[in-house]
């Protein structure tokens, strides 16, 4: 093994602290120094709903004396961002982005549209029928992609839009497949009308 003396770990909020043992272990007379880059505000360790103690490195009390908040981001269209800022970040985010007005949103209601339960997940074939009009009308020939919570909307919407010779390979996302990622043109497809499920 090559000596580490400096560590950079990115999506951190998304590792439990336990998984961080062997590496510390590994690497302890020559580590000097540790940087976590990541956001607890977004996804927590894989798992954490279904298993207590599963704390990702931001939650240990002793380190958030050394927490740095890097307040402005530069991806999201500003009304997006400032959404965002006030909901999550307690109006502490900035956003720094060339498109500043409403344009950039739209909420489409899906008449009649329900969540069905596939094993353990959930889709919404009425969504799903909106997404493939909005894209065969609209998006076909766009960098887009389609986010979703649910595996199982994901996976028909992909099969949707494959069978009707749309654009689908690396299109379709779930939350977590997603992450880090971006797109100029994103869709996101909610699934749950009646309770907001696992999305808290």
């Amino acid at each position: 093994l090559v000596p580490v003396e400096r560590l950079i770990v990115d999506e951190a909020s998304q590792i439990y602290v336990g998984a961080y043992a062997h590496l510390f272990h590994s690497f302890r007379l020559t580590l000097k120094k540790v940087c976590w880059f990541g956001d607890p505000k977004q996804l927590p360790p894989y798992g954490k709903e279904s298993v207590d103690g599963l704390d990702s490195i931001f939650e240990l009390a002793h380190l958030k004396r050394g927490v740095f908040f890097l307040d402005t981001q530069y991806r999201m269209p500003e009304k997006i961002g400032d959404f965002i800022s006030r909901k999550v970040y307690g109006s502490k985010l900035k956003s720094i982005h060339p498109v500043k007005d409403y344009s950039c949103v739209a909420f489409v209601d899906v008449d009649n549209g329900h969540e069905v339960k596939q094993g353990s997940s959930w889709r919404n074939p009425s969504e799903m029928k909106v997404l493939l009009h909005l894209v065969r009308s609209y998006y076909r020939h766009a960098h887009f992609c389609i986010i979703t919570p649910y595996d199982a909307q994901r996976a028909a919407i992909e099969s949707a839009l494959k069978a009707d010779n749309l654009p689908w390979e690396d299109k379709v996302f779930n939350v977590d497949s997603f992450q880090g990622n971006e797109a100029p043109i994103v869709l996101i497809s909610v699934v749950r009308s009646t309770r907001a499920g696992f999305l808290r």
